[in-house]
């Protein structure tokens, strides 16, 4: 690991950076953080990623996340070493965003009072837990192994805990989830149990979970809720796909 990357206030007024090998998650002004990289994408690397959509048993060329490496590359691997990809990157068997992309629907469109053509809905529920948090998961967790955590922390309604548990049994890391009481999925709720997810429940809602799950994080753990700006570089692969699906020409909204 090396200078490649930071971690930088996104308060324009303060600035501040930090070091990637942190699991400091906020500014000591109280803003959040967000990744910045030392060097501009390639322009090449376009015909790279679609190159690797026939990933030849690859699974960092088959996932939604890992096929942009390139462009969420914290770590300062070389990207191109399968074995260094293995021992760095957190992948489900490259499941997470694999059959992800735009699809379009007429009813939704008439609906919405729009062409058929101009209107494209994005599918998530693919994902190996069957939500669009299994593409953060997957960048969170790999930050949390660069760090040799233990432990992980989330506070959930449903989605995240079950991702959370999921990737976090995979890495042979425990999970505990703080949830608010009687306010969570119960498929859910039942995922983070199958993958051995250790469950709290806190009286109140959803910020009252945070926040007791960030208090015990600073006691030992690292935490995923998206207030980790790991969470958010593979959230973003989600709109990578959707640029490729055209032909990296920007929508006028994404929704």
């Amino acid at each position: 690991m090396g200078s490649h990357a930071i971690k930088k206030c996104i308060n324009l007024s303060c600035g501040l950076t930090y070091q990637i090998e942190t699991d400091i998650y906020r500014c000591s002004c109280g803003s959040l953080l967000d990744i910045q990289y030392s060097q501009k994408p390639r322009r090449d690397l376009v015909e790279k990623f679609y190159e690797r959509r026939n990933h030849g048993g690859n699974i960092y060329n088959e996932s939604g996340v890992w096929r942009f490496r390139e462009l969420v590359n914290f770590a300062g691997i070389d990207t191109e070493d399968f074995q260094e990809c293995a021992r760095v990157l957190v992948s489900l068997d490259g499941s997470e965003g694999r059959l992800s992309k735009p699809y379009k629907m007429s009813k939704v469109a008439d609906y919405a009072d729009m062409d058929h053509d101009s209107l494209l809905l994005q599918p998530e529920g693919y994902n190996p837990s069957g939500s669009f948090k299994d593409n953060g998961m997957s960048t969170a967790v790999t930050h949390a192994k660069m760090l040799g955590v233990s432990k992980i922390i989330c506070a959930s309604t449903g989605n995240t805990s079950a991702s959370a548990a999921m990737y976090a049994a995979n890495e042979n890391i425990e999970c505990d989830v703080y949830i608010p009481k009687g306010e969570i999925a119960p498929g859910k709720l039942g995922q983070a149990f199958q993958f051995g997810g250790q469950v709290i429940q806190v009286k109140g809602n959803f910020d009252d979970a945070l926040a007791a799950s960030l208090k015990n994080a600073e006691m030992g753990g690292y935490t995923v809720n998206s207030v980790n700006p790991f969470r958010l570089e593979g959230q973003k692969t989600i709109v990578y796909r959707v640029l490729e699906y055209l032909d990296w020409n920007p929508p006028d909204w994404i929704v």
